[in-house]
C-alpha cells in the first residue's frame, strides 16, 4: 500500500505501508558548495570542474558529483515530514549506499517503507519505528538508499503534552489577571 503518512504517532505507522512524499527537490551548484564547505569536505571531484575537465575518463558523468552528504541530509528532510516530525529522537542510520550518482540539477524524490515498530519496553508512551528511504532522481534511478529507526510518540503521550501545556498556560494566565500572554 502507497499512503502519505503524517509522521506524527507510533499508530500512524503500519508495517509493510509505503510512504510517498510529496515534495521534490532539485540541488543547485551553490547547495553543494556550501554544504562542502561547511562540512570541510575538501574531496575535489565536489568543487574542482578544471580538475574534472582535465581527467574527464577519471571521475563519473566527466562533471561535478553533489557530495552524498548533501543528497543524504536533502533526503531524510523529504522524507521527515512523514516520518519523523513528531520524533523524540532519531535513533540510528544505517545501510546507507549511493547507488547512482547525483549531478548539479538533479531533483531528488524520496519515498520510505515502513520495517518494523515496536512500543518501547520502558516507556510505553512512545514507539521505535524502523523504515527504510529510497531517493531517486528525476528519471526514476535511486540514487541512495538507508535505513532509520525513530522514536515517535503515542497519542496519549501528545495528549497529556498538551493537558500539561494548557493547564501551564491557565494557570499563567490566572497569575497575570487573565490577560493574555
Amino acid at each position: 500500500m502507497s499512503i502519505t503518512g503524517d509522521g506524527s504517532y507510533f499508530e500512524d505507522f503500519t508495517v509493510g505501508d509505503t510512504l510517498i512524499h510529496q515534495r521534490g527537490r532539485t540541488i543547485t551548484e551553490a547547495d553543494n558548495h556550501i554544504f562542502t564547505s561547511l562540512v570541510m569536505n575538501t574531496a575535489e571531484l565536489h568543487f574542482n570542474q578544471d580538475l574534472i575537465d582535465r581527467n574527464p575518463d577519471a571521475y563519473v558523468g566527466g562533471k561535478l558529483l553533489v557530495y552524498g552528504g548533501v543528497v543524504l541530509a536533502f533526503t531524510v528532510g523529504l522524507a521527515s515530514e512523514d516520518t519523523s516530525e513528531n520524533a523524540i529522537a532519531e535513533v540510528e542510520m544505517d545501510n546507507g549506499k549511493h547507488t547512482n550518482p547525483v549531478f548539479h540539477g538533479d531533483t531528488i524524490y524520496a519515498e520510505t517503507r515502513v520495517l518494523d515498530k515496536r512500543l518501547s519496553s520502558s516507556k510505553p508512551d512512545r514507539g521505535v519505528v524502523t523504515v527504510e528511504t529510497l531517493a531517486y532522481n528525476q528519471r526514476g534511478e535511486t540514487v541512495l538508499s538507508f535505513k532509520r529507526r525513530v522514536m515517535v510518540p503515542t497519542r496519549a503521550y501528545d495528549e497529556a503534552r498538551q493537558r500539561e501545556w494548557e493547564e501551564k498556560m491557565a494557570r499563567a494566565r490566572a497569575r497575570d489577571g487573565g490577560k493574555a500572554l
